[in-house]
């Protein structure tokens, strides 16, 4: 089980500012502060996302936005691994010494970078030269190319997105995920018309484009945070971090394989067309999910930066996730086909039950990212990357079942049935610090 912290009430009088009500409410304020700015993230580019994939629905075939996603997941697959746990490590290290923000943060951008793409370049050779029927979305010089340079600035775009939240919140995040919205919205519009593919590379180059785009008015608004991204990387204060990477690296990769490989897996198991109505509805669950998702790393990031109170913030993160989820989660299963509708008749026909299906989901979800929180917070990081190793070759063994018992639909059960057992499983750790009492000094 996960002890969270309780002050004592024999610990005598204390001096200094107030540490009741008072104090639990500016930390809950600071909390809500960094999660709104997360969830303005989410609302604005789950908007364009949306209007991302309607375009490219409704000027590419089917076909060729199952290959454009798979290549997209494959990419932030590779990408994932390139953090290099960096993020994570980043969120609390920077919180406690905002100081060291600027050569660190370059020199582990950076880092993230190089290691992306060396990573592509591996994916590449064995999926895209090795077993070209893997990732034929790979199949010359220019996509392998393109492929790579979107890995390297999509590790650097993801580490940058988190690294800063304990520091200065989340409006970093907020402004390069809007710019790289639009960015790839126009991109995309611009590149289908010149550019006609079947293999869906318009789709992975306006990606990779927009994301480089993002980047630029985010080094200019954290220079007048104080914040400098071009300057010296600090290759030591990176390694003495390094350490603390490790477990942070094999817990953050094994959260994010399953969601990022399960799209190639469907593409590769079923067809092009299957794995492209799969991916716009798992798209619509990954905006439910992401709502208990940015509460927890807002409360890792705030209990970071301020320890005291955890029992009162997730009593507040999960009240809100799981009220948000009986009021969404019932307005998903009645909207879906129409909503599905919008992409096209073939994605509403395909997806609309396995939807409905892995839409129901998402209270197993929020446990679990409470969970993996939870283990951040109180230093049990290899207890959290264990279960989700764990997990994460459930689902992927249950989805290859899935798939070959009864295709889209078996997919859906077979998430449905892990996300509720990875909730079940972590229930008792998150009801034992939610019954925690914390006594006012």
């Amino acid at each position: 089980m996960i002890a969270a912290p309780v002050e004592s009430p024999q610990q005598g009088p204390q001096h200094g500012p107030p540490q009741g009500p008072s104090l639990l409410g500016r930390q809950q304020r600071a909390l809500l502060g960094t999660t709104v700015s997360l969830l303005a993230t989410t609302g604005i580019t789950t908007l364009l996302g949306l209007a991302f994939w309607w375009l490219a629905a409704h000027l590419v075939p089917v076909s060729a936005v199952g290959y454009g996603s798979a290549a997209i997941s494959a990419m932030t697959l590779v990408s994932t691994f390139g953090m290099a746990g960096l993020n994570t490590v980043l969120i609390a290290h920077l919180a406690r010494r905002p100081r060291d923000s600027n050569g660190l943060l370059a020199a582990a951008l950076c880092t993230s970078a190089m290691i992306s793409a060396v990573l592509a370049t591996g994916f590449w050779l064995v999926a895209g030269v090795l077993l070209p029927q893997v990732a034929p979305y790979l199949h010359s010089g220019p996509d392998a190319v393109l492929f790579i340079a979107g890995s390297a600035v999509t590790g650097a775009a993801l580490v940058l997105d988190e690294a800063l939240l304990g520091m200065i919140g989340g409006s970093p995040q907020l402004w390069r995920n809007t710019v790289f919205a639009v960015a790839k919205l126009i991109i995309l519009a611009g590149l289908v018309v010149l550019w006609h593919d079947e293999l869906g590379t318009p789709i992975l180059a306006a990606w990779a484009t927009g994301t480089a785009v993002s980047l630029i008015p985010v080094i200019f608004l954290l220079r007048r945070r104080g914040v400098r991204l071009l300057v010296r990387p600090q290759w030591r204060a990176l390694r003495q971090i390094g350490r603390a990477s490790v477990a942070n690296t094999w817990l953050n990769n094994a959260l994010q394989v399953p969601v990022l490989a399960t799209p190639i897996l469907v593409t590769g198991l079923l067809t092009a067309a299957d794995g492209g109505a799969f991916y716009v509805a798992s798209t619509v669950v990954m905006v439910g999910v992401m709502l208990p998702y940015h509460f927890t790393t807002a409360l890792y990031a705030a209990s970071t930066a301020d320890p005291g109170g955890l029992a009162a913030k997730v009593r507040m993160t999960l009240s809100i996730c799981l009220l948000g989820g009986l009021a969404g989660v019932p307005l998903v299963i009645l909207c879906a086909h129409p909503l599905l509708r919008v992409f096209g008749a073939e994605y509403a026909a395909q997806a609309t039950l396995p939807l409905q299906l892995m839409i129901l989901g998402y209270f197993g979800s929020v446990l679990k990212n409470h969970y993996v929180a939870l283990c951040r917070i109180s230093g049990h990081i290899t207890k959290a990357a264990i279960f989700a190793t764990v997990t994460m070759i459930i689902r992927l063994a249950a989805v290859v079942a899935g798939a070959l018992a009864d295709g889209l639909i078996g997919v859906s059960v077979a998430l449905l049935v892990v996300m509720c057992a990875e909730g079940l499983y972590a229930l008792p750790a998150v009801w034992t610090v939610v019954r925690q009492r914390e006594v006012s000094q």
